[in-house]
């Protein structure tokens, strides 16, 4: 850890975007705990209605990624940050006060536009990160966020899961007060305004430069990084739906609230353990092979994800649960460091955070279908097993067809 610990010392700009993401990220944990249970345990509650809920989290932030990207690219990266985090502070509060009248059509449209709002929020960042350290710390800063949000989840979901034992609005508020105090620590970010001007911006220019920027992320030598975590993300939306059953079909003496929560906290350790085994740290130590690791460390990382997905469905105990949730967190963090890390170096400023937009849409698009369609499944019935396997095996039949296309030449 010395060495995150002197980059966070060295790149002080670095280090007021860390604090700020690890703030508000605890805080987000909080509502995701709280969202799913009044979801799941209210009068009119059920399977299908958690999956929604996820949807409502990912869906509309999914469709407003480009958007999302386009202001990352054409606007002070550092302004977009704040603004965001203080109209995402406003909806969440929002949020905490329909949870307390009981109206959950209302909390979930409030989280639909919550999740609007966050949209600009990991295209600005991880578009500003190459300005605040050097390329040869890129690796090392994602590996970092990775860890912070492995922190950040478990302590967010665990505390988020005994927030919400004494009520769902108490969590949401914790939340709303994250996003205020992540906005005044970015106010110290120094400004980061777009290669590009932005003037003279109509709807017109808006969708030119969205189209012109997706006609650059499906080039060859980019869209198996950019789209190589679609796949992966449908088994990844069984998997959210069955770690939440298991929590209800298997509690501990806390609670089905507190046992999702812990359960949800040993997958967020797995997120920090998996970088520093398959990701970044291990890639940089051989530089002459890196694609070739990158591809074998990705690989590793997307088989332990498919599998993970299997056992959390079938697993008859909290404990091999929380094992599978482990498994699942390391893959799945691993697999968004080198992602990540791939998009930066390889895109251009000026369309960085597009590219960056264009991968979380095709992530939360397919997770939160993915979630939907297992909840069908169950609801139909069937068990979650029976929704799981179809599901492993066509994440990996898609990332074996999106990472490894065919070696005949392709023109773009």
């Amino acid at each position: 850890m010395s060495r995150y610990l002197t980059l966070l010392r060295r790149r002080p700009a670095f280090g007021r975007l860390w604090a700020a993401e690890l703030i508000s990220l605890v805080g987000d944990w909080f509502s995701v705990v709280a969202v799913s249970m009044v979801s799941l345990a209210s009068p009119g509650g059920s399977v299908l209605a958690l999956a929604t809920a996820l949807a409502a989290h990912l869906l509309p932030q999914s469709f407003a990624a480009p958007l999302g990207g386009w202001l990352a690219d054409r606007f002070d990266k550092r302004r977009v940050l704040i603004v965001g985090a203080l109209v995402e502070a406003a909806l969440t509060l929002g949020m905490a006060l329909a949870a307390a009248r009981g109206e959950i059509a209302l909390m979930q449209a409030l989280l639909c536009l919550r999740s609007m709002a966050s949209s600009a929020r990991e295209p600005a960042t991880g578009s500003i990160l190459p300005r605040l350290v050097e390329a040869d710390e890129l690796a090392r800063a994602n590996a970092l966020n990775a860890f912070t949000w492995s922190v950040s989840f478990a302590v967010g979901m665990s505390l988020g899961g005994l927030a919400t034992a004494f009520g769902a609005e108490l969590a949401l508020a914790i939340d709303a007060a994250t996003f205020v105090a992540a906005a005044a620590l970015l106010r110290k970010l120094p400004v980061a305004r777009a290669v590009v001007p932005s003037s003279a911006i109509s709807a017109g220019t808006v969708l030119r430069d969205i189209a012109d920027a997706a006609r650059v992320a499906w080039r060859p030598d980019l869209r198996r990084t950019i789209f190589a975590q679609a796949p992966i993300a449908f088994a990844s939306g069984c998997a959210w739906l069955s770690l939440n059953l298991a929590g209800n079909r298997l509690p501990l003496s806390l609670g089905a609230a507190t046992t999702v929560g812990l359960l949800q906290a040993v997958r967020g350790i797995g997120t920090g353990v998996g970088p520093l085994v398959l990701g970044a740290g291990f890639l940089r130590r051989h530089p002459r092979l890196e694609r070739l690791l990158s591809d074998r460390a990705a690989d590793a990382a997307a088989v332990l994800v498919a599998l993970s997905t299997l056992v959390v469905s079938w697993a008859p105990s909290a404990g091999i649960v929380a094992a599978a949730c482990f498994a699942w967190g390391a893959g799945s963090g691993a697999l968004w460091v080198i992602i990540m890390t791939e998009i930066q170096e390889r895109s251009q400023e000026a369309t960085r955070g597009r590219m960056i937009a264009f991968s979380g849409l095709s992530f939360t698009t397919i997770m939160s279908f993915g979630a939907l369609v297992s909840a069908v499944v169950v609801e139909a019935p069937a068990s979650a097993l029976v929704a799981s396997v179809p599901a492993a095996l066509l994440a990996l039949g898609g990332w074996a067809w999106v990472r490894h296309p065919s070696r005949s030449p392709v023109t773009a």
